[in-house]
């Protein structure tokens, strides 16, 4: 079963229903361990509950940014909302749209009207002759060609050049060439014109397929960098807990209270503890550093996101509403826009073929002029005084047709190449849902298994502060079952953040609004 896309994170209901508070347990009785216990140590120790306390807060060591959100912490919408805005490679696709535009109108230039002029002199020599003309020609939607003019020509003609010769008011002429066989249902122009406006329409799709593909990018990069902010957290609370011990076995030993043992065992503790600290500090530093490919600021340039922005804790982790998977696989295909894509230059391809079919058939054109002169005759003659009409067709034809044939094998075979790349497509779509919804359903089994693992590691740890009190337990086994606790709820972490990155792919792979879905979530409240 799959999720239903329209319900995809918009469901308030909890996947989890949260842990009920753990009960305080009567301990049973402990023979006490042979080591006398002081009473001041552990009242010293147990005063202070530094666990649940946020005592030693992460320093805010990444550069403050000078930018505003709708709320205090950075939300998963202020990403995807700047990924939209300015981000470089989006609007790089955006403004394909200025290339195929201008592609389009280039593509209707072969239609102009085009003004045709000249005029030719020999004004030397024993024939001098004076020819002017100005006409007006272009090409029809349907192969053929339209045009009319007026010319007048002076002087002593050569016998051999009479019909440069006019009348004194000049010739006025229109002319008509239509294709008959190739060239008249498709041209070379049209499908130009055709294929361009395929380009325009290929715009909208791409930029979709790119919010897409960053779209997830940002969100598997946010919620990364928001786990490797609350680990960094986890682990601080696990260091305040060791300097926080250090200051009150620093106070017993003043006091002759306490034993130099447990001192050192403790400064050993904060090494360690610190140097994962450091080590985290790192990752979050490079998380943010990558994050800040995808947020950016009104200028549009990469925002570093500081400690500040972290939000406290994941949302819940909802329990999704399942769907079929033909019904997913179904919305899957007709969303997704690099199918679309892929249809697009089928159907250019297309017109190709079309277009080589067509040159398989014989030119064969029908032409028709007529002229009429004006004004007084040239010659005693009047051989040029009549209207004069010529009607005709015009023809020729390769024998081999080789070009054409050749280009119907070349786009056949490209076509069938991006039949199986859209094949492809369609399948790897289908991988994605299968992956994505197997990895919601492993990773709330591993959420549901990690609450479980920190829930009785916290359980453990209230009984041994209890021993520790009663002086059943020596420090050492607080010091070794609390980084157990802190290690239970990193791995509670990481499965959060695999599921949420999950539920980002299964959102992709259906071709949901990254934003929009982005959004739903703010509604969430934090687990």
């Amino acid at each position: 079963m799959f999720l239903q896309p329209a319900a995809l994170a918009q469901s308030e209901k909890a996947y989890f229903v949260a842990a009920e508070e753990v009960k305080e347990s009567q301990s049973e009785s402990v023979t006490p361990v042979a080591e006398d216990k002081n009473p001041a140590v552990h009242a010293m120790i147990m005063k202070t509950d530094v666990w649940n306390s946020h005592l030693s807060q992460v320093p805010s060591y990444l550069p403050e940014a000078q930018f505003q959100f709708a709320s205090e912490t950075l939300q998963l919408s202020d990403v995807i909302a700047s990924l939209y805005r300015s981000f470089p490679v989006i609007e790089q696709a955006r403004l394909q749209a200025g290339v195929t535009a201008g592609q389009a109108v280039s593509a209707w230039g072969a239609y102009d009207t085009k003004i045709e002029g000249y005029t030719l002199n020999q004004p030397l020599g024993f024939y001098e002759t004076y020819r002017h003309g100005l006409g007006a020609a272009r090409q029809t939607w349907w192969g053929g060609y339209l045009g009319a003019g007026y010319r007048i020509g002076r002087g002593n003609f050569e016998p051999w050049y009479k019909e440069r010769e006019t009348n004194d008011g000049g010739e006025f002429k229109l002319s008509l060439n239509q294709p008959l066989l190739q060239g008249r249902a498709i041209d070379a122009q049209r499908v130009e014109v055709f294929q361009a406006n395929l380009r325009r329409m290929a715009v909208t799709p791409e930029v979709q397929a790119n919010i897409l593909l960053y779209s997830l990018e940002a969100a598997e990069a946010y919620w990364y960098w928001q786990s490797v902010g609350a680990i960094l957290k986890a682990q601080y609370r696990l260091l305040g807990l060791a300097d926080v011990r250090r200051k009150q076995l620093e106070e017993l030993l003043a006091a002759e209270q306490g034993k130099q043992i447990d001192l050192i065992l403790n400064d050993q503790l904060i090494a360690d503890r610190r140097g994962k600290v450091i080590e985290t500090e790192q990752k979050l530093w490079q998380a943010a550093a990558k994050l800040s490919l995808y947020l950016r600021d009104e200028a549009g340039q990469p925002l570093i996101p500081p400690v500040a922005w972290l939000p406290a804790e994941f949302s819940a982790i909802l329990e999704l509403p399942l769907g079929t998977y033909e019904e997913d696989v179904a919305n899957a295909l007709s969303r997704r826009p690099e199918l679309q894509l892929i249809d697009l230059e089928i159907q250019q391809n297309r017109w190709t073929s079309q277009l080589a079919h067509n040159q398989l058939l014989p030119n064969l054109d029908f032409t028709i002029q007529g002229s009429q002169d004006t004004g007084a005759p040239a010659s005693s003659l009047r051989d040029k005084s009549q209207f004069e009409l010529e009607a005709g067709v015009v023809g020729n034809v390769p024998i081999q047709r080789r070009k054409a044939r050749g280009k119907i094998q070349e786009t056949n075979s490209k076509i069938a190449q991006l039949e199986q790349k859209r094949r492809y497509q369609q399948d790897k779509i289908s991988i994605e849902l299968q992956n994505a919804h197997t990895a919601l359903l492993t990773t709330a089994q591993g959420i549901q298994q990690a609450r479980e693992a920190l829930l009785s590691s916290r359980e453990a740890l209230k009984g041994y502060r209890f021993e520790f009190e009663l002086g059943q337990r020596e420090l050492l086994s607080l010091n070794l079952i609390e980084p157990k606790v802190t290690e239970y709820e990193i791995k509670l972490i990481e499965q959060e953040q695999q599921w949420y990155a999950a539920l980002a792919r299964k959102q992709a792979a259906l071709g949901l609004d990254p934003l929009e879905q982005a959004l739903s979530l703010e509604s969430i409240k934090p687990r």
